[in-house]
């Protein structure tokens, strides 16, 4: 069983195990109460991994299908799913996206009937999460193809090169 703190995934038995160990809990458990609640969270692991199995052998080949056959019960209970950028990646408040040649941060998601709405940074409303991907930093090895495509195109080489050494110069700023 595992739950989400801080964006990362962490075993609610791991939390059971340092509990066990942790002398500041105001409870010092013996050598023996700490073996026992070790193995009770080895119990519950196995358990779990054991319902995983059997889940998979009665025909989910993943948690994605497992959820698509299960959709509606979610929904029922305040589950859906979240909008997806244009490469198939789930939107999430607080992501940077690229789209329509800018670079947006995501503050609200809104869901209604006509589906979902992402609020910007800047108050700007979008209903067409397929228009974005999420944002990655450009790498020299970008810039630099970039540059080799924009000498390629045109003709006035001098001030190219001195907007793409500027553009390097401060990505190597940003790096120190």
């Amino acid at each position: 069983m595992r739950r989400v703190e801080g964006g990362v995934i962490v075993a609610i038995t791991d939390e059971l195990r340092l509990f066990a160990a942790d002398p500041y809990t105001g409870w010092v458990p013996t050598d023996k109460q700490q073996a026992d609640l070790r193995a009770i969270a080895d119990r519950i692991d196995a358990e779990h991994e054991r319902a995983l199995r059997e889940s998979y052998d009665n025909g989910y080949a993943s948690a994605d299908d497992w959820i698509a056959q299960h959709e509606d019960a979610m929904a029922e209970h305040g589950w859906i799913r979240l909008p997806l950028d244009a490469d198939g990646v789930p939107i999430r408040v607080g992501d940077r996206l690229d789209g329509y040649g800018k670079t947006i941060e995501v503050v609200e998601l809104r869901h209604g009937r006509s589906g979902w709405v992402l609020i910007s940074r800047d108050g700007n409303a979008y209903a067409d999460t397929f228009a974005f991907t999420h944002h990655h930093a450009p790498t020299v090895e970008d810039v630099l193809r970039e540059f080799a495509d924009e000498v390629q195109r045109c003709c006035d080489t001098q001030d190219t090169i001195a907007e793409y050494a500027k553009r390097l110069r401060l990505a190597e700023e940003v790096d120190e």
